[in-house]
């Protein structure tokens, strides 16, 4: 149970890629570990992110040092891409 004084968990959004003109990204509350993938047009995705209050966040893929953090960071439609 939360209190009033509890402050609301950060909602996160990293852009995946784009799909004939449709923004995929992921969607999470508190982390990204458990992230939904979701598409969107630029209009609804800019509304969505307003609506929500989401924080942008850089792709961690990129940025890991090692092959195994990267590993790590593959998602469903990351392997989907690859088949």
């Amino acid at each position: 149970m939360t209190s009033m004084a509890d402050p609301a968990p950060q909602r996160l959004v990293r852009v995946i890629g784009e799909r004939n003109g449709i923004i995929e990204f992921e969607y999470g509350i508190g982390d990204l570990s458990m992230a939904l993938e979701l598409m969107l047009p630029p209009p609804a995705f800019a509304e969505f992110c307003a609506a929500n209050g989401v924080q942008i966040v850089t792709d961690e893929r990129a940025l890991a040092t090692s092959e195994e953090a990267r590993a790590m960071g593959w998602s469903p439609s990351d392997v989907q891409r690859q088949i």
